[in-house]
């Protein structure tokens, strides 16, 4: 159970993400089958509820957890950082147990007086325990991640999904035949079940770690922190990051009002805007898909800067935050040319609505920036910086909500105002968080490196995916018309697009490798975080001169 490197921690945790958000699908595409709209709607109605308490039981603290593990265990002080986790366990319990019982006290009020309706009394009940549960799960995973070990985190997160996924969808069958109260809540508690497996799996992984030691930490040389340092200091970290993760949300509550009025200015119909609304949603989905991996990465440097910064070793911080960003360019470019090209193709396949395209083709220009906000606020978060990120956010917030207010109310605009104030305004936000990193790190970044050799690969890769798809769509096309199947006539067009838009994205994917490996932008170490092959294909293109 050894210490991985960020990258490869950051792979762990994205094909963990991946997974989970695959299984996710899963319960989005059955669910409504079984507990029908009615059931849907109840779900919805007391999920912020249970998202608040979640984030206020957290607090960020997991990751200041995992800072001050780092540098705990940078210092060869394993003592300390095992102290550490204990107090933060113990305090993360509490504020789940508190938090889950202003919940579950509160949750009478909250569906009469709130949400108005009493059927979903039963679903904010069975999604109580969680909230407990979640926080003490949080705490594990802070610890490992300090550690910078993140097989553990990434096993528990695909366990808590598939008994999350599993409980849900059997609990709701087999509960939904007494009402759709009734069905709501035995998917709600799909999520208690999922939180316990996650803890059962993380207190499996810290009981072997501790069998594991040569000696007993009370026998290990360093200093324990007294309490009330672990706590100043935690908070110091915890409190800007849950300020900045309530942040964006509460803006976007702000828009769910401020968008219909605004287009209602420009003169359109509360149909129109309830439509557009929805393609926007639709299209937002899309654009944070492919930050799964950029997330994953801010997650693991946060204790690789903590750990460089704490063994004062500047050249190590430099190099990491190199790296880091190289990456993000590498893999956030092409994600957002992918949906930029085929927009309207990806919506029509995901949604069976091209119209959601025309707002995803203004989006996707942000999915890259979100990509950097996300890392720089890991790399500023792990020297200590945190509220910078929260500075820069509300900034972009500002930007965000000036140029929706303006926009969606131009007539001809609309909804597509509020694609471009989240675009400018993440991309504020993500330029001023890249600033801080190279005012406070000193990077000297190689742009031909970082960017002109990923953009040039991109260009290469945009061609080929509208090429790729033309002949494809007009290939399959021709097959489907010949087709006998009376199912695949009925949905022609659909069946062709969704052919040809995953044919287009695979070989995409190939056509930006080999630009990749034809520019010299890929490096030896990037291929060896492939899982299974990477090791060899690195040796076999280093021999052949591909990757240096």
């Amino acid at each position: 159970m050894g210490k991985q490197s960020f990258t490869r921690g950051a792979v762990i945790l994205a094909g963990a993400s991946i997974i989970s958000r695959l299984l996710g699908a899963l319960y989005v595409v059955i669910l409504p089958r079984i507990i029908r709209d009615e059931g849907i709607g109840l779900l919805q109605m007391v999920r912020p509820f249970y998202n608040l308490a979640v984030i206020l039981s957290i607090a960020g603290l997991p990751v200041a957890l995992s800072k001050l593990v780092a540098e705990q265990a940078a210092l060869g002080n394993l003592r300390g950082a095992v102290r550490i986790f204990r107090f933060t366990l113990l305090l993360m319990a509490v504020s789940g147990a508190i938090f889950a019982g202003i919940l579950g006290t509160s949750a009478k009020w909250f569906v009469e007086s709130v949400v108005r309706d009493p059927l979903a009394y039963p679903a904010l009940l069975a999604v109580v325990p969680s909230v407990f549960l979640l926080a003490a799960v949080s705490a594990f995973r802070g610890f490992f991640q300090g550690m910078q070990y993140m097989t553990p985190t990434a096993i528990s997160q695909i366990v808590e999904q598939i008994c999350r996924v599993g409980a849900m969808l059997v609990l709701a069958s087999v509960l939904m035949p007494r009402g759709a109260a009734y069905g709501a809540a035995g998917a709600s508690f799909g999520s208690t079940v999922g939180a316990a497996a996650g803890l059962t799996v993380m207190a499996f992984y810290y009981v072997r770690w501790r069998r594991g030691r040569v000696i007993s930490l009370q026998e290990m040389s360093g200093p324990a922190l007294p309490f009330a340092v672990i706590i100043r200091r935690l908070l110091a970290v915890s409190l800007p990051i849950v300020m900045g993760s309530i942040l964006w949300p509460m803006m976007q509550m702000i828009d769910t009002g401020l968008v219909p009025l605004r287009m209602q200015a420009a003169g359109c119909s509360q149909d129109v805007i309830r439509e557009a609304i929805g393609y926007f949603g639709m299209a937002l989905s899309l654009m944070h898909f492919p930050n799964v991996i950029t997330h994953a990465l801010s997650v693991t440097l946060v204790p690789a800067v903590a750990e460089a910064s704490a063994l004062n070793s500047y050249q190590l911080v430099q190099r990491r935050v190199n790296e880091a960003l190289r990456i993000t360019v590498m893999l956030g470019l092409p994600a957002s040319t992918g949906l930029f090209v085929l927009a309207d193709k990806a919506a029509f396949l995901m949604f069976s609505y091209a119209e959601a395209g025309e707002p995803l083709r203004i989006l996707a220009l942000g999915t890259l920036s979100i990509g950097l906000f996300q890392v720089c606020s890991g790399i500023l978060q792990g020297l200590g910086l945190v509220f910078v990120p929260v500075r820069n956010l509300v900034t972009g917030a500002v930007v965000k909500f000036a140029i929706n207010y303006w926009l969606t109310a131009l007539p001809g605009i609309g909804i597509k105002g509020a694609a471009w104030g989240t675009v400018l305004g993440f991309g504020t936000a993500s330029l001023l968080n890249l600033a801080a990193v190279y005012r406070r790190v000193r990077v000297k970044p190689d742009w031909r490196e970082i960017l002109l050799k990923p953009g040039l690969a991109c260009v290469i890769m945009a061609l080929g995916v509208v090429v790729i798809y033309d002949g494809f769509y007009s290939l399959l096309t021709l097959i489907v018309d010949r087709s006998e199947w009376a199912w695949v006539q009925t949905n022609a067009a659909a069946v062709s697009n969704g052919l040809a838009t995953m044919g287009a994205v695979g070989c995409g994917m190939g056509v930006y490798g080999l630009g990749l490996l034809g520019t010299g932008a890929l490096y030896r170490r990037d291929v060896e975080l492939i899982p299974k092959i990477g090791v060899k294909l690195s040796r076999w293109l280093s021999h052949y001169g591909w990757v240096k």
